[in-house]
């Protein structure tokens, strides 16, 4: 009985080897989609714009040549520019002997589309910013302490001029963090535009993460500033306190001395009636959240 099993498998196999061979030398007809590639250029010139950027074969050829085409990976359609820059329209079919693959063994029967229309331009190179293309959502109760630091800050840019005049940033792969509660540090591809080639492809990215909090400074000096020589501007109180809020590792290390509070002689002298509110300057990264008291009285003598 095993015998049995044994010899009729192979005679299915044999049959089923014998069906996919004779099928494979039949002739057929198919569609392939493929990307078209320029060739010959002339030396520091790239495309710089092209009306397609793949193109579709009707193609004629054995089972087992259709077989191989697909189980090669990828197949660009190549297109010669004869090293001459500037702008061409070209029928696609006087390209067939520029792809060896394709004119040996198959029939091409029509191209879409028929022409293909591109502009051959001098490479030139810039030095733009990159920056950062994040989506950042933190845990309750933690927020941003620092800014996004970027290596390298900015990098060259090679390419057509005509698409460099189009590019001011080179920006990072999209990122997105969830919950966040710590420190990130990480490297990111860059998202480079067809047509630009830039030296490295990777860029490190990190920023800090604390706790947010909110802190109090007492008793902060309010300068007088821009006060003529026979003026004087008296405040009440002279001394305010501030509350910030930030990460508590960064408002940890701030102190009195960290924030300015001030009166401008000339603001104080078009209001209407005796009061003021100060102004603040805090550190980057940190929030105003209220000055006690807000508003100031002030005098104004003259000498």
């Amino acid at each position: 009985m095993k015998k049995k099993v044994i010899t009729i498998s192979v005679i299915a196999i044999f049959s089923i080897g014998l069906w996919v061979s004779v099928a494979l030398s039949e002739v057929y007809i198919t569609t392939i989609e493929v990307p078209v590639r320029f060739i010959d250029l002339p030396k520091n010139y790239s495309v710089g714009s092209t009306s397609v950027d793949n193109i579709y074969l009707q193609v004629k050829g054995k089972g087992w040549e259709l077989t191989k085409l697909s189980l090669a990976g990828k197949t660009e359609f190549n297109i010669s520019v004869h090293r001459r820059a500037g702008n061409y329209k070209s029928d696609l079919s006087n390209n067939v002997d520029a792809n060896p693959w394709l004119a040996a063994s198959f029939q091409v029967l029509e191209i879409a589309p028929a022409q293909i229309e591109y502009e051959i331009d001098k490479i030139s190179t810039k030095r733009v910013p990159v920056v950062q293309n994040l989506k950042i959502d933190f845990k309750p109760g933690f927020g941003l302490a620092s800014k996004v630091k970027i290596d390298p800050e900015t990098v060259e840019i090679s390419g057509p001029a005509n698409l460099l005049q189009k590019i001011d940033t080179i920006k990072t792969k999209f990122r997105e963090f969830a919950d966040i509660s710590e420190n990130v540090k990480l490297d990111l591809q860059l998202d480079v535009p067809d047509g630009i080639t830039v030296p490295g492809t990777e860029c490190s990215l990190e920023f800090d993460v604390q706790k947010i909090v909110d802190k109090t400074f007492e008793s902060i000096v309010v300068e007088t500033r821009n006060v003529p020589p026979n003026k004087e501007l008296i405040l009440y109180p002279s001394k305010i306190n501030v509350v910030l809020r930030g990460g508590i590792n960064k408002l940890g290390r701030l102190t009195n001395d960290s924030i300015k509070v001030y009166i401008d002689f000339w603001t104080a002298l078009k209001q209407n009636g005796n009061t003021i509110e100060p102004i603040v300057e805090f550190p980057q990264f940190t929030t105003l959240t209220a000055t006690q008291p807000k508003k100031l009285e002030f005098i104004i003598k003259q000498y």
